[in-house]
């Protein structure tokens, strides 16, 4: 069948051509000076067919004779070339198979989406429960620690108070007790004044003696008087180690602006909103709770957290031992470093005292 159209296309094809052909040749007669439209005209090949036919014709007759036939021939080529031709059985089977094959696979590609979809929607599901138990924990140690705080910071109020008012009652009665001695002494100055001069320098020496003793009832007081905590709850961030001013303006900026404010915050609020990382907001935590117990300082803390004590629940349960070797191996470590003098590692008692601390 193809072949049949293309030979039909080239006959058709080529009459036009001799048509056209025939065309531009009357044309040259036509514009011709020595020839003119009322021209006898008789064309090579059809000029002897056609007049035999219908007589001599001048040249613009042939003209539209030519130009009909070039139109009719150009049509009846474009009408052979163009016409549509019956579908191939093979080619339709085959467009069946792939409409076949394209609707399984859409349905295919509509279960695949619906599974996707199922999938996401649970994974949502999910994440949000993990969400909500993990912000309910967060607030229920938020909770947890502001009463462990708050109990700790009472008991020790207590402590201050019955140990000054122990000792304010102990000094008392000591410097009652010295003032009736420097009364007696007194009256016996005045009693023996006539005395030597050898008298007069045993008295002084008495009188240095009391001295010396007033020195070490102050002292005593001193080491008497419970230790105050480095660090407070109402303090600055920047009083922390590691927290500068720049950062500390980022901390205010999402309202953490003193040391129990951040000791409570959300670590991961501190990594989102600020420029140090989750694991460096929980040891300043860590740090500043550690420095919140008496007589801990910064190294202390520091060494605590390397320790892995990151609370002062945590202090409280320790065990002086095991926490004492942690702490040495650590000052060794420091000590090559520079970080502190031998003068500043910790003895076991420092470190008992910090537990001892931690359970107040």
């Amino acid at each position: 069948m193809p072949v049949k159209r293309g030979i039909a296309v080239w006959i058709s094809g080529f009459l036009t051509f001799m048509a056209a052909l025939g065309s531009f040749g009357t044309v040259l007669n036509l514009i011709d000076e020595t020839k003119g439209p009322s021209f006898i005209f008789r064309p090579y090949l059809l000029g002897d067919l056609i007049g035999s036919l219908v007589g001599d014709l001048t040249v613009e007759n042939y003209l539209w004779i030519f130009l009909t036939a070039t139109f009719i021939f150009l049509g009846l080529t474009c009408v052979i070339a163009y016409r549509k031709l019956p579908p191939d059985p093979e080619i339709v089977k085959m467009f069946v198979r792939v409409g076949g094959n394209l609707a399984a696979f859409k349905k295919a590609q509509e279960a695949t989406a619906m599974e996707l979809a199922e999938s996401i929607e649970n994974n949502r599901k999910t994440s949000r429960e993990l969400f909500k138990k993990v912000d309910t924990n967060l607030e229920d140690a938020k909770k947890e620690t502001l009463a462990v705080m708050e109990k700790q910071e009472k008991t020790m109020q207590k402590v201050h108070k019955d140990m000054v008012s122990t000792v304010e009652t102990k000094v008392g009665e000591t410097r009652g007790e010295m003032l009736g001695a420097l009364k007696k002494q007194e009256a016996t100055i005045r009693e023996v004044g006539h005395l030597s001069k050898q008298g007069a320098s045993t008295l002084m020496e008495q009188r240095a003696e009391l001295e010396d003793v007033r020195i070490s009832l102050e002292k005593i007081e001193e080491k008497i008087m419970p230790p105050q905590p480095r660090l407070k709850s109402q303090d600055n961030p920047e009083e922390i180690k590691g927290i500068g001013p720049r950062l500390g303006e980022e901390l205010r900026a999402i309202g953490i602006t003193n040391v129990g404010e951040l000791i409570v915050a959300d670590p991961a609020l501190i990594d989102e909103k600020t420029r140090v990382s989750r694991d460096m907001a929980e040891r300043l935590q860590a740090t500043a709770q550690l420095r919140m117990i008496p007589s801990v300082d910064e190294n202390d803390a520091e060494m605590l957290v390397d320790a892995g004590v990151t609370s002062m629940r945590e202090l409280a349960d320790q065990d002086l031992a095991q926490l004492g070797r942690k702490i040495s191996e650590i000052a060794k470590t420091y000590i090559e470093e520079g970080k502190i003098s031998k003068d500043e590692n910790p003895t076991i008692e420092e470190v008992s005292s910090w537990i001892r601390m931690a359970r107040y």
